[in-house]
């Protein structure tokens, strides 16, 4: 599409400006590769003219590159933390697109610059380690609504860097008129929310309108430090630079983006991040691209000046790498240093199918239980447990049987043409999904198995997932399940709580997500099930039940799913950055009464799956509706 920002054509180019824009990588390192080819396949569309001394060239990561940066469990480099690759991949992608530009521009001298802005999930870790990723990487970092008398910290390693900024100018030559040169701005924001997004992990800096609010209840009032920032930026450059082009890289959503726009129309574009949309909309003269997610697209605009100085076209072209042909791409150099990286956590580590049965003793995702091995035994001829016993105290013969076991079990319950893939994507946040009934069934399993036996029901806030599984996942795939959340913040916690609370929380959560599914996203619950339909109804005034009526609980001796008790105490599990909410109102109803285990969503899923020999099976229970 092409967006005229002012009337007129110029007859030849006389300035340009480039911009490859991405957005929301969430650390998915393996299809960096595939979007890198795409930039190399297009690269003469996406920098046109690159080696003219009246282009410039940028590429701009608008936040989210880095996701939970302190997480560890990589095999082939254990000493390494999830931040360290992530950061060391995004110094290796931007070298190699400076590297096409280069192959474009076909001369020894041009000019190419990356720039960043900051997403919540890069926060992950605090601000410990963002701060020292953007002093030292190279790229122009962009933090234009930072409360810099609130943020030491970041303050002091401005001082020591010249990377961090609150905005960026640079100068356009002009091809014909040694005089003339034309001015773009560049400014970045990041969504304020932290203390909601990460509570408590930043310590030295924080960002103007910093509050606890949801992405949906933010509103112009509760911007307005954020747009004051931006207009006083924007209103300084434009008084110097009336023709100057003003871009935003913004890590906020599309709607706190119109905000801005709306309240600072000097602004001629924005790449718009966090929303994870593929959406173009405009205020007024103001352009808003949303960017993606996960490397599924990027989005190439080109500003064009005049001779008189004036920005007379803004062209937009966004590009899907998933289209990009794959011939070569195994002999791509991402491909082959991400091979070679992590060659032992790209073997297949996990086993999926689908079984027949649901049967909770045999078929209950463990497979070499004693039971299985001694019915095995039995149907072999060896009839007698004294027997049984004396062959499996011989440690090769009894590895051999639980083999042949399990193989067996494999094909006497396996569904020919089942399932074999547990899939993540956007629908968990408001919908019924089998990959959360798969990993709040395991978790509940591991914590009744090791830690306590009388737990009823874990919850699982479906924003922390970022990854399905699948049969042959690999270890990469199995880091990415629970990378949505801190570490700092993913352990989880054990409390007894009544009917009528449970009731209570499971109605506020699915308010909220009535209201902005996407955003206010599900929490997940084993041995529960939700009509989400009732609660809507009732909210909507087109229903006489109440809200405790759409919840149900599954009765532990018949397995079928009856009303809640609203007087009986139920003991549950929940991640700690649900319960240190202070926006919703139940988290601080109940916190008080539940303890740590010192373990995370991630720790108890491997400990789930290494305790079944990595061998996943998908029951009926797996499959069943827990959201009506």
């Amino acid at each position: 599409m092409i967006t005229k920002i002012q009337n007129g054509t110029p007859s030849f180019q006389a300035a340009r400006v480039n911009i490859f824009a991405t957005a929301d990588n969430h650390g998915n390192l393996m299809s960096i590769p595939r979007l890198l080819k795409t930039v190399e396949n297009n690269a003469e569309k996406i920098f046109p003219k690159a080696g003219e001394k009246s282009t410039l060239n940028f590429a701009a990561f608008v936040g989210d590159w880095f996701i939970n940066p302190s997480k560890r469990g990589f095999l082939t480099h254990p000493e390494l933390s999830n931040g360290d690759i992530q950061n060391l991949a995004l110094i290796k992608t931007i070298d190699m697109i400076r590297e096409t530009v280069h192959s474009v521009a076909k001369k020894p001298i041009f000019f190419f610059k990356a720039l960043y802005e900051a997403g919540n999930h890069c926060l992950d870790a605090g601000d410990g380690f963002l701060i020292n990723v953007l002093k030292k990487d190279p790229m122009t970092s962009l933090v234009t609504n930072v409360n810099m008398e609130k943020s030491p910290a970041l303050k002091k390693a401005m001082e020591e860097s010249d990377n961090i900024v609150k905005s960026a100018v640079f100068e356009v030559p002009d091809d014909k008129k040694a005089d003339l040169t034309h001015k773009v701005m560049f400014l970045g924001v990041n969504i304020p929310s932290m203390p909601f997004y990460c509570p408590g992990l930043l310590k030295g800096m924080e960002y103007l309108d910093s509050c606890e609010k949801k992405d949906s209840d933010l509103t112009e009032e509760s911007l307005k430090g954020t747009i004051k920032a931006v207009k006083d930026e924007v209103e300084a450059f434009k008084k110097e630079n009336p023709k100057g082009a003003v871009i935003l890289l913004s890590h906020m959503g599309g709607r706190p983006s119109e905000i801005i726009c709306k309240n600072v129309p000097q602004i001629n574009h924005v790449f718009n991040g966090h929303d994870h949309e593929n959406i173009q909309s405009n205020v007024g003269k103001t352009s808003i691209n949303s960017l993606g997610k996960d490397n599924e697209m990027f989005k190439a605009v080109s500003l064009e000046f005049n001779d008189k100085g004036d920005l007379v076209k803004v062209s937009m072209t966004p590009y899907f790498p998933e289209t990009t042909v794959a011939d070569g791409l195994e002999k791509h150099p991402m491909q082959v240093f991400l091979q070679e990286f992590f060659s032992k956590d790209l073997e297949p580590l996990i086993s999926l199918g689908e079984l027949k049965g649901n049967d909770e003793k045999l078929i209950s995702e463990k497979a070499l239980t004693p039971e299985l091995i001694a019915s095995y035994l039995s149907k072999s001829g060896v009839v007698y447990k004294e027997d049984q016993d004396n062959i499996l105290k011989f440690p090769h013969i009894k590895k051999m049987i639980e083999d042949a076991a399990l193989k067996d079990f494999e094909e006497s319950h396996m569904v020919e043409k089942g399932l074999t893939k547990l899939t993540y994507g956007n629908e968990i946040r408001y919908s019924n999904s089998y990959l959360m009934n798969y990993l709040t069934s395991a978790i509940k399993r591991v914590i009744r198995e090791k830690i306590d036996p009388e737990i009823f029901t874990v919850g699982i806030q479906s924003s922390i997932i970022r990854s399905g599984l699948e049969d042959n996942a690999n270890n990469l795939n199995v880091m990415k399940v629970f990378d949505g959340v801190s570490e700092d913040l993913s352990k989880l916690k054990i409390g007894k709580i009544k009917g009528e609370e449970l009731a209570g929380l499971i109605t506020e959560n699915i308010l909220a997500n009535i209201k902005a599914p996407t955003r206010n996203t599900l929490i997940h619950w084993s041995d529960v099930q939700v009509n989400y339909s009732m609660i809507s109804d009732i909210q909507a005034g087109n229903s006489m039940y109440k809200y405790s009526d759409a919840i149900r609980v599954r009765n532990p001796l018949t397995k079928q799913f009856e009303p809640i008790d609203l007087k009986q105490e139920y003991k549950m599990a929940i991640g700690e950055k649900y319960l240190v909410k202070n926006d919703i109102e139940w988290p601080g109803k109940i916190r008080d009464r539940f303890e740590p285990i010192n373990k995370t969503y991630d720790e108890l899923f491997r400990d789930y799956i290494s305790g079944v020999g990595y061998k996943l099976f998908i029951t009926p229970k797996t499959k069943e509706q827990r959201f009506l």
